[in-house]
C-alpha cells in the first residue's frame, strides 16, 4: 500500500501520510488525497493515520532507511552507529560520517550528519496541528485523550533529544500562526526548564495512556504508559533529578508487564513484541524497512558492503569472563592465545569473532595468511564484525538492500534496570535495590554471578558504566553516557583504539593486538559536548546565539 508525507499547507491543507484505521496493522498505510483539518480530525482512521504519521519522526538507531521507496535520516547516522564514534567501533571506510566527521571532530555549523533540528521542529508542529484539530473535534473523548496523549509522548521523546543534542533550544508547547513571522522566531529555554517540560508532560499522558499489558498486536509500536515513565527515567538522569528518576524507572519495574529476555541474541532479532521491548519503532521490510543486514554483515555473507562498522579490542575486552571476572583481574582464566572462550553470555551474541558461525557459515576475521597482512575478509580492519541486531531469519536472497525488518528497540528493560541503579546509586548509594537491578541483567542476559558487595558510591558507578558498555553495546546509549557523564574527552580525546590481528604460524592460530592507525585519530574536545545549531537557523532566527566553539 502507498503512502504520502502529511504536509500542512495552511491551518486548512494538508497532504496526509496514511496508515490503515483502527482495524489495520500499525504499517499497513493507505493512500489519502489533499483533505482538510477539519475533515482529518472528525474521522477516526484519518486521525490515526496523522498520528502515524507523526510517530514516523521517531529517530532510528539504524541510520538511514527507507518509507515507501523514499530515504529518511532520522538524525542517528547515515550508513554507521552512534557508538562508531566511540570506543566501541570503528569503520573501515574513509567516507563514512564517523570517519570523515565525527572521529577528527569535524562537526560544524554547516555539516552535522546528525542533524535532526529541521525534522524534529517538523514534527513538533504536526503535534501541535494535531493537538489543536482535536480540541474540537466531535470524535469520542476516550479516542482523542489517548491520541493526543500519544503525541504528547513523541513531542516530549524529540525535546528531550534536541535538548541532549544542543542545550539550551526554542521550546514551542502550541500551534503557531503564520500571520506573524516573528512569533514563529523563538528564543531558546534554558535545557533546565526543557527537561521540566518533559516531566510534566510525561508524567501527565502517562495517567491517560493504557498499559502495554493492554495493547493488541495491532497496536504494537504506540505509546504506552511504561513507555512514558521509562522515558521520563532516562531524561532525567540526564536532567541530574537522580532521584525522581530513580522513581519512574521502579514504576515501570514494579508494573511487571516487561521481563528481560532469556535470549539476549534473540531479542535483537525479534520484530515486535518482544516482552522486554517497552517502545520499540516497527518496520516490515516491504514499505517500511532498514539496510543493517546489508550494511554490517559479513562480505563474506552478503557480498555486498559489508561490515560498516566493526567492535573494537577495547569493546571486546570489557566483557567479563564468565566467572564475572574482567580478563585483566588474578584468576579470571584469560588466555590470550585462547580469548574467546568462556566469556559473558552478551559477547557471543553481539559480536563475531575469528571461528564464529552466523547463518550457518563460519566467519574468519581477519589476517590467516602467514606474516603477509592479507585480509581475507576483506573488511574488518578490527578482527570483528557485530553481530547484534543481525536477522538470521532472512534468507541469502532476500537480502534486498533495505529489506530489514526487525525493530529498533528504543526502550527496553535492560535499559531502565542500569536507569533505576544509576539513578538510585547517585541519589542515595548503593543499596540493596542497586544490586538487585544490575545482578538481575548480570544473571539473566550475561550468565554472570552478581558483583561484589560492600561498595562505595564511586566504586558503584563505576560497576554501573561497565554494566551500561556491555548490556547496551551499539544501541548509541555510550554515545550520550560519555556526553552525560563529562568522560568523553577522557576516554576519547587524542586516542586511537584497538583491534585484533590473527596469524597463522607452527602452532596454529597467533592473537595479537594492535593498534588500528589507518582511520584518523579521534578527536573530542569541550565544544563537542553539545552539537551546533544549525547555520541556517542561525541565520534565519536572530534569537539563537551559536553553541560555544562552533
Amino acid at each position: 500500500m502507498r503512502s504520502f508525507y502529511i504536509k500542512t499547507l495552511t491551518f486548512f491543507f494538508l497532504l496526509a501520510m496514511g496508515v490503515a484505521g483502527c482495524k489495520k496493522d500499525f504499517l499497513n498505510r493507505q493512500p489519502l488525497d489533499i483533505i482538510s483539518n477539519e475533515d482529518v480530525f472528525k474521522d477516526e482512521a484519518l486521525t490515526l493515520t496523522y498520528l502515524y504519521n507523526i510517530y514516523d519522526y521517531m529517530p532510528v538507531g539504524y541510520g538511514l532507511y527507507q518509507m515507501e521507496g523514499q530515504n529518511v535520516l532520522s538524525g542517528l547516522g547515515i550508513t554507521d552507529l552512534l557508538d562508531g564514534s566511540t570506543d566501541l567501533l570503528r569503520s573501515p571506510s574513509s567516507w563514512n560520517e564517523s570517519n570523515s566527521v565525527m572521529i577528527p571532530g569535524l562537526i560544524a555549523a554547516t555539516y552535522n550528519p546528525l542533524e535532526n533540528w529541521g525534522r524534529s521542529y517538523q514534527a513538533i508542529r504536526k503535534v501541535h496541528n494535531l493537538l489543536n484539530g482535536l480540541s474540537n473535534s466531535p470524535l469520542e473523548e476516550k479516542f482523542k485523550t489517548r491520541v493526543m496523549a500519544e503525541a504528547r509522548f513523541v513531542r516530549a521523546f524529540l525535546y528531550f533529544d534536541l535538548t541532549r543534542r544542543y542545550g539550551n533550544i526554542p521550546l514551542i508547547t502550541k500551534l503557531q500562526s503564520f500571520e506573524n513571522v516573528d512569533s514563529l522566531l523563538v528564543a531558546p529555554t534554558p535545557a533546565t526548564e526543557v527537561y521540566d517540560f518533559i516531566d510534566q508532560e510525561l508524567t501527565a499522558i502517562a495517567e491517560i495512556l493504557p498499559s502495554a499489558g493492554d495493547l493488541s498486536p495491532a497496536e504494537l509500536g504506540r505509546a504506552t504508559k511504561e513507555a512514558a515513565w521509562a522515558l521520563n527515567g532516562r531524561s532525567l538522569l540526564f536532567a541530574k533529578k537522580y532521584e525522581r528518576s530513580a522513581v519512574f524507572s521502579k514504576k515501570v519495574i514494579d508494573s511487571d508487564v516487561f521481563h528481560l529476555a532469556a535470549d539476549y541474541n534473540a531479542l535483537f532479532q525479534s520484530h515486535g513484541g518482544n516482552k522486554e521491548v517497552i517502545f520499540e519503532v516497527m518496520f516490515n521490510g516491504t514499505n517500511k524497512g532498514h539496510a543493517f543486514d546489508n550494511l554490517f554483515l559479513p562480505p563474506s555473507i552478503d557480498n555486498g558492503w559489508g561490515s560498516q562498522t566493526l567492535p573494537t579490542q577495547e569493546m571486546v575486552d570489557s566483557y567479563e569472563m564468565s566467572n564475572g571476572k574482567a580478563i585483566t583481574e588474578s584468576g579470571s582464566g584469560y588466555d590470550p592465545q585462547n580469548p574467546y572462550v568462556n566469556r559473558d553470555k552478551r559477547f557471543y551474541a553481539s559480536i563475531i569473532y575469528e571461528g564464529a558461525s552466523i547463518k550457518g557459515k563460519t566467519i574468519h576475521t581477519a589476517y590467516l595468511q602467514p606474516d603477509d597482512g592479507a585480509f581475507l575478509e576483506g573488511r574488518t580492519i578490527t578482527g570483528y564484525y557485530i553481530r547484534k541486531f543481525i536477522d538470521e531469519t532472512i534468507p541469502f536472497a532476500e537480502l534486498d538492500f533495505n529489506g530489514s525488518k526487525t525493530s529498533w528497540k528504543e526502550l527496553r528493560l535492560g535499559e531502565v534496570l542500569l536507569n533505576y541503579a544509576e539513578a538510585k546509586n547517585e541519589a542515595s548509594g548503593p543499596d540493596q535495590t542497586v544490586y538487585d537491578a544490575i545482578n538481575h541483567v548480570r544473571a539473566v542476559h550475561g550468565g554472570l554471578p552478581g558483583i561484589a558487595t560492600g561498595l562505595g558510591k564511586q566504586a558503584m558507578f563505576e560497576k554501573i558504566v561497565q554494566e551500561r558498555k556491555v548490556e547496551l553495546a551499539f544501541e548509541g546509549h555510550r554515545f550520550w553516557d560519555l556526553r552525560r557523564w563529562k568522560l568523553a574527552e577522557q576516554v576519547l580525546n587524542n586516542k586511537y583504539f584497538h583491534g585484533m590481528k590473527i596469524t597463522t604460524n607452527n602452532n596454529g592460530l597467533h592473537y595479537e593486538v594492535v593498534e588500528i592507525t589507518n582511520v584518523p585519530k579521534q578527536v573530542f574536545l569541550p565544544k563537542h559536548y553539545l552539537m551546533p545549531f544549525p547555520l541556517a537557523e542561525i541565520n534565519k532566527n536572530k534569537n539563537l546565539v551559536q553553541n560555544t566553539g562552533y
